[in-house]
């Protein structure tokens, strides 16, 4: 039976979600609903969704996947127990240390080891964390987020990747590891943003191919020893430096940008590996994306450009922070714009659509390549 699906959430990462569904034989349906109001909508609405897909983390932790299951509606997301995995740093660091999975060991909070990194306990959007080389930023940090816990972990230095999983009926379901830039420009000191682009595959050893499924056995062995009993995706930030994956942070959700570089270089039906427990096949080439922000994110940045897209594109694009105005697009956030696509050596292109596209005061990184 094709399926009546919601995607709850409006940003890129849950329009290449809604495209990818469009895709498949087994969806009727596929609909963007706001967050805000996807409760009141199933009173409202004459066709009750056969599945709804949660996309961002914030409907995820407060709790949503459980609203829905109660209701009788299948539901593909973590639920409200395990989205501590995101929604508290703590809750993850206590899940990590208790199974035996390595990661950054906790520093005092005094500490004048730098560099350090600092995490706040709770969602952030992605800017909860920040690496600090002197007192100064320190202190300014601290302050960043007034009433939130935080601590104090040892800086790690190596090659990062990003492992989104699928819990399917108690088996992890794992899609190739990609690679994104969270810093917003290539400097150290650049500020954390959501994500400027992303690619995969990535290239790993051997000996980081085996480090990898040992990790991925053990996760999938510490989640089902806790009792996970939900569908949902489980997104490993790891980091290798000594010799193996170190886990820096969990998410709770497909990450954004990797989500959209993830299924331009899938293969096969994806709602076929949502519902039917089917395993990732993929394109030829890398997937990739490369993110059009506004300048001044990820602090403050500016809203109100219109946007003027090329008529020759040939990429997938996928809109973020945008806004429409009798029929004009506009800026309005942070992150703009995802530019997709799938070859062998995609960023050249998608800089060069980057550069066409008009838009006053737009910025993404031009050394980000594979």
């Amino acid at each position: 039976m094709a399926l009546n699906i919601w995607v709850v959430g409006n940003g890129a990462r849950e329009q290449a979600i809604k495209t990818a569904c469009e895709k498949s034989k087994l969806s009727k349906s596929v609909k963007l609903i706001e967050e805000e109001n996807c409760l009141e909508l199933l009173s409202e609405v004459s066709q009750i969704p056969d599945l709804v897909i949660l996309g961002p983390e914030q409907p995820i932790c407060d709790g949503l996947v459980d609203e829905f299951t109660a209701r009788g509606i299948k539901c593909i997301g973590v639920n409200k127990k395990f989205s501590q995995l995101e929604s508290s740093k703590l809750f993850a660091k206590k899940f990590i240390v208790n199974h035996g999975i390595k990661c950054a060991k906790l520093l005092p909070i005094e500490s004048n080891d730098f560099p350090q990194v600092m995490k706040f306990d709770g969602l952030c959007k992605g800017k909860g964390v920040k690496v600090l080389y002197n007192n100064d930023e320190k202190n300014v940090f601290a302050r960043k987020f007034t009433g939130m816990r935080y601590f104090i972990e040892e800086y790690l230095e190596g090659e990062e990747i990003s492992v989104m999983s699928y819990l399917y009926n108690g088996r992890l379901i794992n899609f190739r590891p990609a690679r994104d830039f969270k810093r917003l420009s290539a400097a150290k000191d650049a500020p954390n943003t959501g994500g400027m682009g992303a690619y995969t595959p990535v290239n790993l050893t051997d000996e980081q191919q085996i480090k990898l499924q040992i990790y991925l056995e053990k996760l999938e062995k510490s989640l089902l020893s806790e009792g996970a009993d939900f569908n949902g995706f489980i997104y490993s930030g790891l980091i290798w430096t000594r010799g193996d994956w170190y886990v820096l942070e969990y998410n709770v959700r497909l990450g954004d940008p990797e989500c959209q570089a993830i299924l331009t270089n899938l293969k096969n039906d994806f709602l076929d590996i949502l519902l039917n427990g089917a395993e990732p096949e993929y394109h030829d080439g890398v997937g990739a994306c490369l993110t059009i922000a506004a300048e001044g994110y990820p602090e403050e940045p500016v809203k109100g450009d219109e946007i003027t897209l090329p008529e020759d594109m040939n990429i997938d694009v996928y809109f973020a922070g945008v806004e429409t105005k009798d029929g004009k697009l506009y800026s309005n956030g942070g992150r703009v714009l995802s530019l997709c696509t799938n070859s062998e050596n995609p960023y050249p292109a998608l800089k060069n659509y980057a550069e066409k596209i008009r838009m006053e005061h737009k910025y993404y990184r031009k050394d980000i390549d594979i």
